[in-house]
């Protein structure tokens, strides 16, 4: 009996914790501003804003040309928003919002996850560092650079997308397509969002996840796996020049709205 009751009390225990862990996002600090950041909360008109102000409520942080910034909750969630976007933060949830543009997101193990809406696809984030932009009736391009994340579509179905993949499609596409594989080391140097002068470092948690996905695709590479140019090689389905020709965009670091 008594070992019974200390299971019962380990199990509630464990609970506990997941559910604190999972608590609701109350509030987020901006720690980055390069060039034209504003904000608007609760629908008040937007202003321009600095390092250092705190994000509560319904809160739109809205990003000019050649501009981009950063938000940390207190559970060390990051977000890093690029240029021309649009992004949405409700106080009292796990939730973000997309309307357009571009973000990084990071969220730590264990750090009870986030989703991330844009019109017609959400993205379940735990655990895991992810890039994603979303231009409004014309695409949809979502990269995992460590971790696992699960894209779910309005009809309810879902793809899980892995660490050095990327699926790219239009928002009202009926079905998903599948991930294929991303030069996760070139993004890394290339894209505005993973700036280091600008944001800094990641956590260390996560900077060493990216580079573990990076060792494994280097591997890859030299066992004949990926293609030599290394920006989209072996994938789970069949290759898609649509794809291809979108996937130079990721890499930009010239300030637009692509990561």
């Amino acid at each position: 009996m008594k070992a019974k009751a200390m299971v019962g009390i380990a199990a509630t225990t464990i609970c506990l914790v997941a559910a604190a862990k999972a608590a609701p996002l109350k509030s987020a600090l901006i720690t980055t501003v390069v060039n034209d950041v504003k904000m608007s909360e609760n629908r008040a008109a937007a202003r321009q804003i600095e390092t250092g102000v705190k994000v509560t409520g319904r809160s739109t942080l809205l990003t000019g040309n050649r501009s981009r910034a950063a938000m940390t909750f207190p559970d060390k969630t990051v977000t890093r928003v690029g240029a021309n976007s649009v992004f949405r933060f409700s106080s009292g949830s796990r939730n973000m919002e997309i309307e357009q543009g571009s973000f990084l997101l990071q969220v730590p193990k264990n750090a009870g996850g986030a989703t991330i809406r844009t019109a017609t696809v959400t993205a379940g984030i735990t655990g895991t560092t992810t890039m994603m932009e979303y231009n409004p009736g014309k695409y949809i391009k979502f990269v995992c650079l460590e971790g696992t994340a699960k894209l779910t579509n309005r009809k309810g179905d879902t793809v899980a997308v892995p660490a050095g993949h990327m699926l790219v499609m239009h928002p009202d596409a009926a079905n998903f397509p599948r991930p294929v594989i991303v030069n996760v080391a070139k993004m890394m140097k290339t894209s505005a969002l993973a700036d280091k002068e600008t944001f800094g470092e990641l956590d260390p948690a996560a900077e060493e996840a990216i580079d573990k996905t990076v060792a494994e695709q280097m591997k890859e590479r030299r066992n004949g796996d990926l293609l030599p140019a290394g920006l989209l090689g072996r994938s789970t389905g069949p290759k898609n020049e649509h794809s291809r020709s979108l996937l130079s965009e990721l890499h930009s670091s010239s300030g637009n709205s692509s990561p």
